[in-house]
């Protein structure tokens, strides 16, 4: 276990007696938790612990400035943009809804641990820290500001697929950033278009860790967590033991989705959605389904079977993502990411060992919107163009004896 683990784990455990005794976090008790989640910041950056914590005030919230409208919202807060007032660094500000129970700056702070312990890694989205406004007392997760999530530049597209190439860039970034959480003990267990920001030259961040858990923590306070549409078997059949590679299977959907454009499994809820990707993969072997553990749909799955034995059905993944498609080493990566088997599902590391990576080097960015960037380089250059045609224009016209 890694020192950032260790670290993780002893921040969620203590988060947790708080939430299993009933008590809420004081404002005192959250400043020292915020320091701790610091030093999970420095060590994940520096490779090792600090020797000492220096001891400091919690930031406050009325340090950061806001820009605009909202960046982004989901079920758990929102996002806007803000600026620093002291140095002027574009932040991102996170404010989670307030829940019963007393539970809400548990959640901050669990949130931005899982967040710290990323590091610097340039696909995993930079931690600040946590802010406190003096006046509400309500805390934020500060963090680097990257750009629109993926989901809004798949809109903009007007859902249209994305090249192989594209799709490789994007899964090569994203499989790296699952690299280091999964090294960290991290399950993220909610990635998914939202959950994946776009920023400048294509570079895509993984995000917003409101159903992290740490394998390394006593006491998950959410057995599950995550979206129908990206969950794994193990997860729709209630496993309570799933770990990291319910995240590569997330990982295979979203792959998938690129390539289309769409959903490849969109049930109406878990047993629907469970029969769909039985549909296309075939039901699990009986040795497998019993290694998924499984505490629900049981009888149905077992229905199943029967019938696509008589169907003699077969794996029909390869036909949805055909050749013209998708190139046999990306298939690869593909059907390797979405193995219902978890034993034999790729993991992180052994996805970016694949030919589909290894053999090829993508240059070319993540094309969607024109971005802000580009289209200031663009004004620059037309203002620049104009000036200079003026100028010329002037010196033509200007009288002889003006010139001499």
């Amino acid at each position: 276990m890694t020192a950032v683990a260790m670290r993780l784990a002893s921040i969620c455990n203590m988060i947790q007696e708080h939430r299993a005794a009933g008590k809420a976090i004081s404002a005192r008790r959250a400043a020292v938790i915020s320091a701790m989640i610091d030093d999970v910041a420095a060590t994940a950056a520096e490779g090792r612990p600090r020797a000492c914590r220096r001891k400091r005030r919690m930031a406050s919230a009325h340090g950061y400035k806001q820009e605009g409208r909202r960046s982004g919202q989901g079920e758990r807060g929102i996002a806007v943009r803000a600026r620093h007032r002291a140095t002027g660094h574009v932040v991102a500000v996170k404010s989670l809804h307030r829940r019963s129970g007393g539970s809400y700056i548990g959640d901050v702070l669990r949130e931005a641990c899982f967040m710290a312990a990323g590091g610097c890694h340039p696909s995993l989205v930079a931690f600040r820290t946590v802010a406190r406004n003096p006046g509400t007392m309500d805390y934020s997760v500060v963090m680097d500001y990257v750009g629109p999530s993926l989901r809004a530049v798949m809109g903009d597209r007007g859902d249209q697929p994305f090249s192989e190439a594209e799709v490789r860039r994007i899964m090569r970034q994203v499989l790296a950033g699952a690299e280091v959480m999964h090294g960290h003990g991290i399950v993220h267990r909610d990635i998914k278009p939202e959950n994946i920001l776009v920023g400048d030259g294509g570079a895509v961040k993984i995000c917003n860790y409101g159903a992290a858990k740490s394998m390394a923590e006593k006491d998950t306070p959410c057995r599950f967590g995550g979206t129908i549409s990206y969950m794994a078997p193990e997860v729709l059949v209630k496993n309570a033991d799933h770990d990291k590679l319910v995240d590569l299977w997330s990982l295979g959907c979203v792959m998938a989705e690129l390539l289309t454009g769409k959903l490849l499994f969109a049930g109406k809820d878990e047993s629907n959605h469970l029969f769909k990707i039985f549909d296309v993969l075939g039901v699990p072997c009986k040795r497998v389904w019993q290694a998924m553990k499984p505490q629900a749909h049981d009888d149905k799955v077992q229905v199943w079977r029967a019938r696509q034995l008589r169907a003699r059905h077969r794996n029909q993944l390869r036909a949805l993502f055909p050749e013209e498609m998708l190139s046999s080493n990306g298939f690869q990566v593909l059907k390797g990411l979405l193995t219902c088997d978890p034993e034999k599902r790729l993991t992180a590391a052994s996805a970016l060992q694949c030919p589909w990576f290894t053999e090829n080097v993508d240059d070319a960015p993540v094309s969607g919107r024109v971005t802000v960037t580009k289209i200031v380089a663009m004004a620059s250059k037309s203002r620049s163009l104009a000036i200079s045609f003026v100028g010329y224009v002037l010196r033509f016209l200007r009288p002889k004896a003006l010139v001499q």
